[in-house]
Order: C-alpha cells, then sequence, then structure tokens
C-alpha cells in the first residue's frame, strides 16, 4: 500500500484521500513569556502562536498543523510548550474522531526508538494524547530530521505521518 502522506516540510503538510471524518482542535498551552512575542514567526515546518491574556504574561508554543491535501481537512495538530516550571516541555497531539483507541499512538524520531503513547481523551472536535519531554527524546527532536507518528483508523489499519522536524530547534529557542 502506497503512503497517502505527503511530507513537503512546509508548516502545513498534506494528505491525500483518507477514510474518515477529520476533526480538529485548537491548543493553548501554558509557556513562559519570552523578552518579545514571537507570536507568528515561522521557522521552516513549525510556527509560534502566542495566547495573551489581558495582564497577563504571553503563554506561548510552538506547533505543526498536517491536514488532507484535497480537502485541507485538520489530521493531526502537534504542540509543544513549556510547563508552569519553565523546564518540562509538553507534547500533545490532537487526531481526529473516529480512530482505533486500544492501538494508542507510536512516536519514532528518525529511525530511533518507537514510544508509545496512550490516548487520553477524546471529546468533540478530537482525540488527545499528551507526553512529556525527557532530556533524551528532546536531543533526539533536536537533532532529527523527521518523526514518525502512527495511529489506527476505525478500520484498525494503520495510519502513518510524517512531521518534519527542520525548524525544531529555532522555535522552540523562541519559546525561552
Amino acid at each position: 500500500m502506497a503512503n497517502p502522506i505527503n511530507g513537503d516540510g512546509n508548516m502545513h503538510q498534506n494528505l491525500n484521500k483518507f477514510p474518515f471524518v477529520l476533526a480538529f482542535i485548537a491548543l493553548i498551552l501554558t509557556a513562559p513569556a519570552a523578552a518579545q512575542n514571537p507570536h507568528g514567526k515561522i521557522h521552516d515546518a513549525w510556527g509560534v502562536r502566542c495566547n495573551t491574556p489581558t495582564g497577563a504574561p504571553a503563554a506561548c508554543q510552538i506547533f505543526q498543523n498536517i491536514v488532507v491535501k484535497d480537502s485541507r481537512q485538520p489530521i493531526l495538530n502537534f504542540a509543544v510548550s513549556f510547563a508552569d516550571d519553565a523546564k518540562t516541555a509538553v507534547g500533545i497531539f490532537v487526531l481526529p474522531l473516529g480512530i482505533y483507541l486500544p492501538s494508542g499512538l507510536t512516536l519514532q524520531v528518525d529511525d530511533g526508538q518507537i514510544y508509545k503513547l496512550a490516548i487520553e481523551i477524546c471529546a468533540l472536535k478530537g482525540c488527545r494524547v499528551r507526553f512529556g519531554f525527557d532530556e533524551n527524546l528532546m536531543n533526539l527532536f533536536k537533532r532529527g530530521k523527521a518523526a514518525r507518528i502512527t495511529f489506527s483508523g476505525g478500520d484498525q489499519k494503520p495510519i502513518r505521518i510524517p512531521v518534519s522536524l527542520k525548524g525544531f530547534t529555532a522555535a522552540l529557542n523562541d519559546l525561552k
């Protein structure tokens, strides 16, 4: 079976046809405020967005959205921010509804170790997977070329989505 993913390294990667209804949920995570608000900056495949409530420091995250090529429907949203301690990086994937939940999600950087992650919760707009970056995983992301996210569709067939890591380190540096 040919891979239906078209990863062109742009911030919005594309998928060809996809067998189930896709959904997307916007993420707002907390992160330390930068000296300058980096909102709107683009670093290759990664963007930076900030939410600045009145009177509060900016809460910023880096993100990458992957969409179905033909319909432009979101298939995966991946965001990274820092927890309140400003040292621990937290990643969140939002997957579409209609996926097979028991298989969870796997994450692999280049040809390295495969990390198995549980799907935390599904709501009306998508299913969320949240994880913390340990030092090893963060180094893999900083040095890697691509991550591969795999989960199962409702038909229990694996769906593999490439995520470009080009610009990850530069975007992450905007959050510090």
